[in-house]
């Protein structure tokens, strides 16, 4: 795989120095609800995918309406605990990081839902027992590849980049054995900032296919640092 020329160039790279800019913890303004952001996890001041398909995330959970869902690489759980309080019934946010799972955590307790949310500590399925199931998985997937080893990139840098999608080939590979008989199975991307041809070539390879929900959100994101229209997309891996 190449890395797209918005890596190459600098521009991924330059959105990371903003978010290691904040040292301590803060709250943002999400979708009208008031989070707390630690240091280390992914920013939404920062990086504004979570922003453009926040929309379309309201309007599966409300039409959906789970009774149980998972989030792989939740961070800081915001879009699992929009998800619980908009009509899914049960939720799991896992993250890879310790930061993020104690991010997700003190959400979870500021919104009261510890009897219906958790957050586990492990890479995409690790921490789950094998029985568990559930009707929606979901990940905002980290689409960027890079020219650097997984075990040598850190905390923040694991959040935008899975190099050789590696990541991204365990969750399509895996992710039946943690559906529901009528459990569908989704993530976000991005044509451009991603590699759509390795996506769609992993997802062929273990029987999906991959539909757009709608129209990928395309806006000029001065936020981004990418001055391009960038396209965020969700899709939903459905099996062949």
């Amino acid at each position: 795989m190449e890395e797209t020329i918005y890596v190459r160039e600098g521009q991924v790279h330059a959105k990371l120095e903003e978010a290691y800019a904040y040292k301590e913890p803060y709250t943002t303004i999400f979708a009208g609800l008031e989070f707390i952001v630690y240091p280390n996890v992914y920013n939404p001041e920062v990086f504004p995918s979570s922003h453009l398909m926040v929309h379309r995330w309201l309007r599966l959970i409300r039409t959906v309406k789970p009774n149980s869902l998972l989030e792989i690489g939740a961070g800081a759980g915001y879009l699992s605990i929009l998800a619980a309080l908009n009509g899914a019934n049960t939720v799991t946010a896992t993250d890879i990081t310790s930061q993020a799972v104690a991010n997700i955590q003190a959400n979870i307790d500021k919104y009261n839902l510890g009897d219906r949310m958790r957050a586990l500590h492990g890479s995409i399925f690790e921490p789950l027992h094998k029985n568990d199931r559930f009707d929606i998985i979901f990940w905002n997937t980290p689409f960027n590849h890079i020219n650097k080893p997984l075990n040598e990139l850190n905390e923040l840098e694991r959040t935008l980049f899975d190099p050789d999608y590696i990541l991204t080939e365990i969750y399509i590979r895996e992710a039946h054995k943690h559906l529901t008989k009528n459990g569908r199975l989704f993530l976000e991307t991005s044509k451009k900032l991603g590699n759509f041809a390795r996506l769609t070539e992993l997802a062929s390879k273990y029987g999906w296919f991959l539909n757009l929900l709608d129209d990928p959100e395309c806006a000029k994101e001065k936020s981004y640092g990418i001055y391009d229209d960038i396209d965020f997309g969700t899709y939903e891996l459905i099996k062949v």
